[in-house]
């Protein structure tokens, strides 16, 4: 069956390409699919790899990885400056360049200056490797790679249908590279749970819904002095040392960062079950986030560099979750009183001396030891409000 429709497009495999493949936007259940089709074929594959180069703040590519026998993974390459001499000594930087195909006879001896890869393949017990380039709409290149462990290699038939496919290969990997590169897009400037909600449709004005959350509040106290007096980079730096511990502290507790309003950051942590877990979780976070900033900023003293003094303020109750702006600029976001009161609290901080202030509702809710500043009337808010400090342990 191989031979009869090796370089016709109504090979199956192709054809299966052309068709039910699309529907599999996961990259990982699209490449395990894909190893089932070439060998229900005929082909006599053990091991396929993907390599597609993505825009990421952090991470350089991701592959693919599928073996007989093993099953699919996923392997993320963060951007380094070593990414690149790596490369240069690869298969797939030839792909990623738009050169080859590359093929490697893994039953000849190892040669001196041969590309590294090739001493794990032939660990593996792999005896043929060919890899191919796969080129994108917008000029670019990816890479497919397959080895086999037969030992007289793969054939000319099969080498044929893989030449062919290449096209329909491309398609695929460029809507799953599309959609990896949305998402990452949505994750680092609107947050992994709102880009989420943005990439399954949510994006009409004014839609949304009312949650019940914590919500998180930290503004950086001197920042307009700051901004007057250090350089461009220093200020910068300082911002990233700030809101760095800041973000680490929210996801690790499975928060979710809303938005960065010039030195301040809101946050919320949604309650889906019990609030007391998810007040004890937020209030976790702000500590993990106080000790953080602490290290820092001993650090930033050995340097002679300012430290980075903050507020921070955490309270608990309704929002209206969801998209404001205009018809062409939308925000995801969460509005309502009970943000308005966060931030009014969270402006209590330099006032009352503290860098974390808790509002009666969260310590009800959460059950936390607290011992209460004083009965406050804060702007905008009709009653006075009761603000608290955590008592640490010990």
């Amino acid at each position: 069956m191989l031979k009869a429709f090796a370089r016709d497009e109504t090979h199956p495999v192709i054809r299966w390409l052309m068709t039910d493949a699309r529907r599999l936007t996961d990259p990982s259940e699209f490449l395990g699919s894909f190893a089932l089709e070439l060998r229900a074929a005929g082909v006599d594959v053990s091991r396929i790899t993907t390599g597609v180069p993505i825009l990421h703040p952090q991470i350089f590519s991701f592959s693919g990885l599928w073996q007989l026998g093993k099953g699919t993974s996923e392997r993320l390459y963060r951007t380094d400056p070593g990414v690149a001499a790596v490369l240069s000594n690869s298969p797939i930087g030839i792909a990623y360049q738009g050169g080859g195909p590359v093929r490697c006879d893994l039953t000849a001896p190892p040669q001196e200056g041969e590309f590294a890869v090739l001493a794990d393949l032939r660990r593996e017990g792999l005896a043929d490797y060919v890899v191919y380039s796969v080129p994108f709409a917008d000029g670019s290149h990816k890479a497919l790679s397959l080895a086999t462990a037969r030992r007289s290699g793969f054939d000319a038939d099969e080498l044929a249908l893989f030449a062919a496919m290449i096209p329909a290969v491309a398609f695929n990997l460029e809507v799953q590279a599309l959609r990896r590169t949305a998402r990452t897009l949505l994750d680092t400037y609107v947050g992994a749970q709102s880009g989420g909600r943005v990439l399954e449709g949510q994006i009409r004005r004014g839609g949304g819904e009312t949650i019940w959350a914590v919500i998180w509040l930290c503004d950086l106290r001197g920042f307009t002095n700051l901004s007057e007096t250090l350089p461009r980079d220093a200020l910068i730096d300082l911002l990233n040392c700030y809101f760095g511990p800041m973000c680490d502290a929210v996801a690790a507790e499975g928060g979710e960062i809303l938005k960065f309003i010039g030195d301040a950051m809101l946050a919320i942590f949604p309650i889906e079950a019990e609030a007391a877990a998810t007040c004890r979780a937020a209030l976790t976070a702000a500590e993990r986030a106080q000790v953080a900033v602490a290290e820092e900023n001993r650090r930033r003293e050995g340097l002679g560099q300012p430290r980075i003094e903050y507020g921070l303020a955490l309270h608990i109750g309704d929002v209206l979750y969801g998209n404001i702006g205009s018809d062409t600029r939308l925000d995801f976001t969460v509005i309502g009183p009970a943000v308005n009161l966060t931030a009014r609290i969270e402006s209590m901080c330099r006032q009352l001396g503290r860098q974390l202030l808790l509002s009666s509702d969260f310590v009800k809710a959460g059950a936390i030891a607290a011992e209460s500043l004083g009965a406050f009337s804060l702007k905008g808010v009709g009653a006075e409000q009761q603000i608290f400090a955590p008592i640490r342990a010990g």
